[in-house]
C-alpha cells in the first residue's frame, strides 16, 4: 500500500501539471474571446474584404475548434449567386491539423483531470493531506518548467517554426487568408494568453488544495 501511495503521489505531480498546461491551451483555442481580442486589436478581418465582422469571424473560428470531427475548415459568404468559401484548400488542411493537435491536448487534459481528481479524493479520504501539500510544491516546479518551454515555443520565431513542423502544418503563401488572420502574430499573442490562463489555473488549484488540506484549528 505504501508503494501504491508513493506512486500516486508522484503521478499526481505529472497529471496536475499537464492538466493546468493543457487547460490553458484549450481555453485559448476554443473560446471566441481570444480571436475577437486579436481581430479587434489588429483589424486583420478588414483585409479579407468580406461581409463578416470581427465578432462573427471569431465565432466561426471558435465554432470550428469546438466542432466534432469536421471534414473541412471553411466560412461561406453569400455572393448573391451562391455560397462561396473564402479559404483555400491549404488553409483548410492547416486548420484541420491544428484542430487535431488541440483535440489531442483536450484528451490529455481530460485524462489528467480524471486521474488528478481520483488521487485527490483518495488522499483526502485517507487523510494524506500533508502529501498533497508537499506534491503541490513539486507541481509548481514542473508546471513552471513546462510553461517556460511552452512560452519559448509560442513567443519565439524559431519555436513557432519548430511547432508548425512538429504538428505538421503546411507552409502557406503570404497572401493566404488564413496566414493573414491567424498567422505568427496571432500565435505570439495567443502565447501570452496561454501563459496567463495557466497561471490563473495554478493559483486557483493551489488555493483549493490549501483549503482542502488545511489542518484543523485547535484554538479559535
Amino acid at each position: 500500500m505504501k508503494k501504491f501511495n508513493y506512486v500516486c503521489s508522484y503521478l499526481l505531480v505529472i497529471t496536475l501539471s499537464l492538466f493546468m498546461i493543457t487547460l490553458g491551451q484549450n481555453i485559448v483555442a476554443r473560446t471566441s474571446g481570444t480571436y475577437l481580442y486579436y481581430f479587434n486589436d489588429t483589424r486583420v478581418v478588414d483585409r479579407l474584404y468580406t461581409e463578416f465582422t470581427n465578432s462573427q469571424m471569431a465565432d466561426e473560428v471558435a465554432s470550428f475548434m469546438n466542432s466534432w470531427r469536421p471534414k473541412e475548415f471553411q466560412i461561406y459568404e453569400n455572393t448573391g449567386y451562391d455560397m462561396q468559401g473564402i479559404f483555400g484548400n491549404a488553409d483548410s488542411d492547416n486548420m484541420l491539423t491544428a484542430k487535431t493537435a488541440i483535440d489531442i491536448s483536450f484528451i490529455i487534459c481530460l485524462v489528467c483531470l480524471i486521474l488528478t481528481v481520483s488521487i485527490y479524493v483518495y488522499f483526502l479520504k485517507n487523510d494524506f493531506k500533508l502529501v498533497l501539500r508537499k506534491r503541490l510544491k513539486a507541481t509548481w516546479i514542473v508546471s513552471a518548467l513546462l510553461l517556460a518551454c511552452e512560452g519559448f515555443v509560442l513567443l519565439n520565431d524559431g519555436g513557432r517554426r519548430w511547432l508548425a513542423s512538429f504538428v505538421g502544418l503546411e507552409p502557406l503563401k503570404e497572401n493566404s487568408l488564413l496566414s493573414i488572420i491567424l498567422g505568427e502574430d496571432f500565435i505570439h499573442m495567443a502565447g501570452f494568453f496561454v501563459i496567463g490562463y495557466t497561471l490563473i489555473a495554478v493559483l486557483a488549484i493551489s488555493y483549493l488544495t490549501y483549503a482542502l488540506t488545511k489542518p484543523p484549528r485547535i484554538f479559535y
